[in-house]
């Protein structure tokens, strides 16, 4: 087998093509190529960045949104609780009213009924009132007598003679204040006798401090008794007079 032989000149030449492909790969090739994935991985880099800014913002919108919606229903379950105050309240207030409103009602038809009922007891009052007045009058006129005016007179003239000061003032004024044409008159239910006309006026002259002359005159409805007129003093001691002056009280009850 025969020996290899070493051509350096080949060797050498081969070795000078290998470094100038080599230069070639690395200026045209390898330069380009890995700035191109040099830019490539920067991009990747960039758009990773990007992407995880993203994802941050998008996790820190949606702790935003969890947290607007959390305060969002804490407000509306406050404004719930606030409106269901209010309404317990106006409700409350509004029964309170209507409970008010039927109370003043149920007063106001309890003091109307009552005054019905007192209107219509004091309408029976006043006519069982009149009724016994009317039965009463007929009654005192079925017993008046002259006997009775007489009783009647005796018991005025105790009265007269046994008047207060005061009474006896006003009396006499009356009594002054009479003129010419001014008459005492005397009325009585039934004809006195002449002398008992003498002692009403001798009674009428004592009390008044002065001289009357009377004149007598008969009413048949004073029922029983007498009425006295002095001027403008009047006295009266007899049933018709009594009998108005009791329905007079018992209508102002």
């Amino acid at each position: 087998m025969a020996a290899m032989q070493l051509d350096w000149t080949t060797f050498f030449l081969e070795v000078i093509n290998f470094l100038v492909l080599l230069w070639i790969l690395q200026r045209f090739l390898y330069r380009p190529v890995m700035a191109s994935l040099d830019a490539r991985q920067q991009r990747i880099k960039d758009e990773t960045a990007r992407a995880e800014q993203l994802r941050s913002e998008a996790e820190a919108l949606r702790l935003q949104y969890e947290t607007q919606l959390a305060d969002w229903a804490k407000q509306h379950e406050a404004s719930r609780h606030q409106l269901d105050a209010e309404l317990q309240q106006a409700r409350s207030k509004a029964l309170d009213e209507l409970r008010k409103s039927l109370l003043d009602e149920a007063a106001k038809k309890q003091a109307r009924d009552g005054a019905v009922i007192a209107a219509h007891e004091s309408a029976l009052i006043r006519e069982a009132a009149g009724e016994a007045y009317k039965q009463a009058a007929e009654m005192l006129v079925r017993l008046a007598s002259p006997a009775l005016t007489q009783a009647i007179v005796d018991v005025f003239l105790t009265d007269l003679s046994a008047l207060n000061d005061a009474e006896l003032n006003t009396l006499r004024k009356a009594a002054q204040a009479l003129i010419d044409a001014s008459l005492v008159e005397v009325r009585a239910a039934h004809a006195l006798g002449s002398a008992l006309q003498e002692r009403i006026s001798q009674a009428l002259s004592a009390a008044a401090g002065q001289a009357l002359a009377p004149v007598f005159v008969e009413d048949v409805n004073l029922i029983a008794g007498i009425r006295v007129v002095v001027g403008e003093c009047q006295m009266h001691a007899n049933l018709r007079d009594e009998l108005a002056f009791f329905r007079r009280l018992n209508q102002h009850v």
